[in-house]
């Protein structure tokens, strides 16, 4: 039987980019999904493993790294255990074990085990051709197929990350270009707005590809939207039912959402900081989250965790297909699922950064151990969220 503890910060003894109105609409690259897997620290082995000790090493991070609050989910055996620290928001809220957070591009092998079940159904396959689902979506030449777009080798463009978003829509043809104008107007009006699928995805495609389809690796938040796309169409359900009918309620879990249609504010916020260090809330500016693929899901860090260890222990899919997921392609990155090589052993998971909340979520090979870590502030420093996951969990695992 597992048995879940709320540890309160009282016990202290001491993480797809927020959106940009010069650069354009991006969810940023997981740091360490980027060229390498991450790497072992030698404070892992000496790290304590007692509730205190571990809610020190939360409190520290936090602290050291200037975020309002940061929760942790962690399984080892039978023993999860649900850490807060700080607050929810700037208002002083204390967190709350059950308080959600955006995951942003933790979505990604969420999306990708999506597409994976479709195959298992014969639905698609990995090697179709994008075009062939979603004829005129992106150029036909060269083809990319969804084995590509789940892997990042498809060469597609990072419009919100590495785009110049006013030049780009001056490319685009219309209807597209008014539709994108119209968005932009309404979006810099101050209006909640969220960008349709096929302007972001043509906006990507104003540019060249980084590369020919499956030669090198280059993280791309459009890849999941186009996967997305993809699933809605082969299977007539959109990406929130199919999240809901196919993991979510088989899993029991009831706070495990996609924005859109979930448009509502997850109760641990998200910021940035002014240049004058005032916090500027972050949490729902959702323009760029099209139909989620690509960085919408909302949870807490405790169902996170859940769905995480069943994609990966192989309770959701195939084992061929689980291998699938966890067999980086390039440098550590398989179908949705980056590989972290820790002291304990080999990890798989993402990271997620996205409107003011960096996060973590990493499990082991079999799904008996792993951690979810989120802080709701992102700055240009580097968090190092799988270093304190590592630090957390391997002393557990082996042995102290």
């Amino acid at each position: 039987m597992e048995r879940t503890s709320a540890i309160p910060a009282s016990l202290a003894l001491v993480a797809i980019v927020a959106l940009s109105g010069c650069t354009g609409w991006g969810i940023a690259t997981p740091s360490s999904t980027s060229d390498s897997t991450a790497r072992a620290t030698p404070a892992a082995s000496a790290s304590p493993t007692t509730p205190a000790d571990l809610q020190a090493i939360l409190d520290h991070r936090r602290e050291t790294y200037g975020a309002p609050g940061a929760i942790v989910a962690m399984d080892v055996g039978d023993e999860r255990s649900i850490l807060v620290s700080g607050d929810a928001d700037d208002a002083g809220t204390p967190l709350k074990p059950a308080d959600r957070f955006r995951i942003a591009s933790i979505t990604k092998p969420i999306v990708a085990a999506l597409v994976l079940d479709a195959v298992a159904k014969e639905e698609l396959s990995l090697d179709d051709v994008v075009a062939t689902h979603l004829p005129g979506l992106v150029r036909a030449e060269p083809p990319i197929t969804i084995r590509q777009v789940l892997d990042h080798t498809s060469g597609v463009f990072d419009e919100g990350n590495e785009g110049d978003l006013v030049a780009d829509i001056d490319r685009l043809k219309d209807p597209l270009k008014r539709e994108a104008r119209d968005v932009l107007k309404r979006w810099t009006a101050g209006e909640r707005v969220i960008a349709p699928d096929r302007v972001l995805v043509a906006l990507a495609e104003t540019h060249e590809r980084y590369s020919q389809p499956g030669l090198e690796y280059h993280y791309s938040n459009p890849n999941y939207q186009i996967a997305a796309m993809i699933l809605e169409k082969v299977t007539g359900r959109s990406l929130a039912d199919l999240l809901e009918s196919r993991i979510a309620k088989p899993l029991g879990l009831d706070r495990t959402t996609v924005a859109p249609p979930d448009t509502s504010s997850p109760e641990m916020r998200g910021y940035e900081r002014n240049p004058d260090g005032a916090l500027r809330d972050m949490t729902d500016d959702l323009v760029a989250f099209g139909n989620g693929g690509n960085g919408g899901i909302i949870s807490t860090p405790d169902e996170l965790l859940t769905v995480m260890q069943a994609i990966v222990s192989g309770r959701f899919l195939p084992k061929d297909l689980v291998t699938e997921m966890k067999t980086p392609t390039i440098g550590s990155y398989g179908l949705g699922l980056a590989s972290y090589d820790f002291t304990c052993g080999k990890f798989y998971g993402h990271e997620g950064l996205l409107n003011g909340t960096r996060s973590v979520a990493v499990v082991n090979d079999d799904g008996s151990a792993g951690v979810v870590i989120a802080l709701n502030l992102h700055t240009d420093n580097e968090p190092g969220l799988p270093m304190v996951a590592e630090r957390m969990i391997c002393p557990s695992l082996k042995g102290g």
